[in-house]
């Protein structure tokens, strides 16, 4: 049976926030999204299940799917779902918060109301979730009210825990929160996910703190084609090793894992003293092959200026965009339709 092809929803949220933004009434639109299906539900509460302990003779502790589906909150279920993306983790409503986020110190006096904007469609999504999971959607919410207009006085450390808030409400039903909120298993985190945080999840919250995604800012680091490893960049490098280390740890998939120690390797040897780069196209070709078949359409990664940026194709049943190439700032292209967004990297 042919896997299913994901690919990003960013650029169509943005769309619909940018026609909010510009319509005569201003005010806020409710977003009521319908709870998950039952084989849906099901598939996540398998899912969950895999990340918690074996008991003796390797018979798994966790309760079943049947009563894991059966005792979820199906109102928290499908707000935790619209939001992390589980189990396909294309285009969720987290990626476009940490995006936003990235570009708040910059873009976010400008603009406020746009920013403003993110927290509604936040507080809409768990308007019906449990009191715990709506107290912390409503404080990153109130953070998005707030902070973006103080531009790089903003406070990150309060959107840091706001986001995690988040995730810990989410944990229970949700893969891509679990391991947000630090309780995933080494071995255990879906290569969809692993291939989601590394292709098409911004950096807001890792060493880079922009909104870039991590593609993009290993671009700056040793390229997409063949180049010399810019000097003075060694916390840079050693941080994108780690946040590899990080992925091939936790990945449950061989081929994912394999390929992405080959999309480390010319950090390491940057890092041991060898400053030629041969790039990174082909051990991306290798990470998008392995991505697509655990399902997950992985971005192709472009050369334009000298600069590396990151742009995800439509399939081939689908036209493509007419600006899937750009932006030479090396932000990636489906989320080139915000406003003037910050990029953080520099070469």
């Amino acid at each position: 049976m042919p896997r299913r092809i994901l690919r990003s929803g960013a650029a169509e949220r943005t769309e619909r926030s940018r026609q909010r933004r510009s319509s005569p009434s201003g005010g806020r639109r409710r977003v009521h999204r319908a709870a998950l299906p039952g084989a849906a539900l099901a598939a996540l509460a398998l899912t969950l299940g895999g990340c918690t302990d074996e008991g003796p003779g390797g018979e798994p502790e966790a309760p079943s799917a049947a009563s894991e589906e059966t005792s979820a909150d199906p109102a928290l279920v499908a707000a935790c779902t619209g939001f992390w993306g589980d189990p396909d983790y294309a285009g969720p409503l987290s990626r476009e918060v940490l995006d936003r986020a990235g570009s708040a110190p910059e873009v976010g006096p400008s603009d406020p109301g746009f920013y403003a904007m993110t927290g509604d469609d936040v507080e809409d999504l768990f308007a019906d979730a449990p009191e715990g999971a709506r107290a912390a959607a409503t404080e990153l919410a109130d953070w998005f009210r707030t902070q973006p207009e103080r531009g790089a006085e903003s406070d990150r450390e309060a959107f840091a825990d706001a986001f995690e808030g988040v995730a810990a409400g989410c944990q229970d039903v949700s893969v891509a929160a679990l391991w947000v909120a630090g309780g995933g298993q080494a071995g255990a985190k879906p290569a969809a996910l692993v291939c989601a945080d590394v292709f098409d999840t911004p950096g807001t919250l890792t060493h880079f703190a922009n909104s870039n995604v991590l593609t993009s800012n290993m671009f700056k680091l040793v390229g997409l084609s063949p180049r010399e490893v810019p000097s003075g960049r060694t916390d840079d490098l050693r941080a994108t090793a780690e946040l590899l280390d990080a992925q091939i740890t936790a990945v449950d998939d061989d081929a994912v894992r394999t390929a992405l120690e080959q999309v480390r390797a010319p950090f390491v040897d940057a890092l041991d003293g060898d400053t030629w780069s041969d790039g990174l196209q082909d051990p991306l070709d290798q990470l998008s092959t392995a991505c697509a078949e655990q399902g997950y359409h992985a971005p192709a990664p472009a050369e334009e200026g000298g600069d590396a940026v990151v742009g995800a194709p439509a399939p081939e049943d689908v036209p493509a965009r007419a600006d899937a190439s750009d932006p030479s700032d090396g932000s990636p292209a489906h989320l080139a339709a915000l406003p003037a967004p910050s990029n953080g990297a520099t070469a």
